[in-house]
């Protein structure tokens, strides 16, 4: 079951992390999304496949936000804003490539940046964000 809250934590934390990248560079690029998904990863839980989840899950309602403004933008400003597609498109042949390699894109690292997130807090010592691990961690070190 999805936890929404680790969700809309990860979208925050990608919305925060993008703005400021689009103010220093004029681009949109997988930053914000990977970072999102780190944070959900996080948030969730200790299981690398629940973070995992999360992290694909925040990818994909950031970037149902993030691709709409971008295409936007890209007809506005007339280039293209979103780091690195406008190289991959030469590189493909077809309409299903490029599909293709931005679903990859866009679905891989935020699946491994979500389970890499869920990783790090059960790696982590402190536990101050669930107390439910700390008690479990108390009983194992004793």
């Amino acid at each position: 079951m999805t936890e929404w809250r680790a969700v809309s934590v990860g979208v925050c934390l990608a919305a925060c992390t993008e703005s400021l990248v689009y103010a220093m560079t004029g681009q949109f690029t997988l930053v914000g999304g990977v970072t999102g998904s780190a944070l959900a990863g996080y948030v969730v839980g200790t299981d690398p496949a629940d973070g995992g989840w999360h992290g694909l899950m925040a990818g994909v309602v950031w970037g149902c936000l993030l691709m709409p403004l971008s295409v936007l933008l890209t007809f506005l400003e007339r280039t293209p804003i979103l780091f690195p597609f406008q190289y991959v498109i030469p590189l493909v042949e077809t309409p299903g490539e490029l599909t293709t390699a931005i679903m990859l894109a866009l679905a891989l690292p935020n699946v491994a940046s979500g389970a890499l997130g869920s990783r790090a807090r059960h790696d982590a010592t402190g536990t101050w964000f669930d107390p439910e691990m700390a008690e479990v961690d108390a009983v194992e070190d004793a």
